[in-house]
């Protein structure tokens, strides 16, 4: 980000990935929102537009936040206050990503902030750890990426236990 830019555009992926987060949080399947949109949304497409196979119109997006009942802007712009990451903690396996630190910066960043929190909670148990959304926040900050991709993130890479 440049200071002659300080409003950060999303990602075309951030969007897909907010797509299928706001349905996953929701527990729907792609066939649900089809029967729940009375075919407007079909799940095939929708599931395109999720992986970002196809793009998605203005209009689409209105009618999947009219469904998923958010305003269009959360989509967007990845402000979720759904409920479906915010408040939820975490349980991440320490041990892997201790084991992972020396993989790339994102992996080394994680393994120092995870270090510091069970320091600074006095938890030497050292074989997994428990954080908050403000941690997923943060670790969002430290690897550059939005908040709701961390949890993505460290369940791709094994890191995650809930």
């Amino acid at each position: 980000m440049t200071t002659e830019n300080l409003l950060e555009q999303p990602t075309l992926d951030e969007i897909c990935h907010r797509l299928r987060e706001l349905r996953k949080g929701r527990n729907l399947t792609l066939s649900d929102v089809e029967r729940l949109s009375k075919g407007e949304i079909k799940s095939v497409i929708l599931g395109a537009y999720e992986r970002g196979a196809r793009s998605i119109s203005v209009k689409k997006i209105v009618a999947i936040a009219a469904l998923y009942e958010v305003p269009v802007n959360e989509i967007i712009s990845g402000n979720l206050r759904d409920g479906s990451i915010v408040g939820q903690k975490s349980t991440i396996d320490l041990r892997k990503v201790l084991a992972t630190a020396d993989m790339d910066k994102r992996h080394e960043l994680l393994a120092k902030y995870l270090r510091s929190i069970a320091h600074l909670r006095g938890d030497w148990n050292g074989q997994i750890i428990s954080i908050r959304h403000s941690d997923l926040v943060a670790i969002s900050l430290l690897c550059d990426c939005a908040p709701n991709f961390v949890r993505d993130w460290l369940r791709d890479e094994g890191l995650l236990i809930k």
